[in-house]
């Protein structure tokens, strides 16, 4: 399929299944959970590597709903590196989002590109950049950034391209109660 600038995208995945809805936790946890929505995405490796690599990449789309009690933040971070890992490569990342007080399942959409900038050899460290938007009505700005490394301008210089790199999206927060919860409902990744 190709989109209005006539650039080809490939469905990498796509799950049918909502995620296990994660709550009484502050430690950054996985919320695309295999219990859920089944197998973790996974870009194979050598993935960066057709026609040079620069320039591809890959769109992520997540969403879900959350609730808070109280206005506790969440934070949200889309790793690639090995599976369930709460320290790999943040390749979208949110600052700490404040909620409102007592949401009830608002839902939230997480969206944007991971490109790749400069190609490494094999097991050493490429460069990409990732740029994206988180979006809900639960939190206080309705609209915030995300970023590769969780800050502007997006740039990750940790992409091993010679691995398989799982996408695993997480969330913390800040206050541990039973209403202070989070899920993925649908995930959807694309090749650029």
């Amino acid at each position: 399929m190709s989109n209005q600038s006539g650039q080809y995208l490939d469905l990498i995945y796509s799950s049918p299944a909502s995620g296990t809805a994660k709550n009484t936790f502050t430690s950054e946890v996985k919320i695309n959970d295999t219990a859920g929505m089944g197998a973790t995405p996974i870009l194979l490796p050598e993935f960066w590597l057709p026609n040079g690599g620069v320039g591809r990449g890959i769109h992520i789309i997540a969403r879900g709903i959350l609730s808070s009690t109280g206005t506790p933040t969440f934070t949200i971070t889309c790793r690639i590196g090995a599976e369930g890992s709460t320290s790999a490569a943040i390749v979208l990342g949110t600052a700490a989002l404040t909620t409102g007080s007592g949401v009830t399942n608002q839902i939230w959409q997480l969206e944007g590109d991971v490109i790749l900038k400069t190609l490494a050899a094999a097991g050493a460290n490429s460069t990409a950049i990732g740029t994206g938007l988180f979006i809900s009505s639960g939190t206080a700005n309705k609209i915030d950034p995300a970023y590769g490394g969780g800050a502007t301008p997006g740039t990750v210089a940790t992409v091993d391209h010679s691995i398989a790199n799982y996408i695993n999206l997480n969330a913390a927060c800040s206050a541990s109660a039973a209403g202070n919860s989070i899920q993925v409902q649908q995930l959807v990744i694309l090749g650029l």
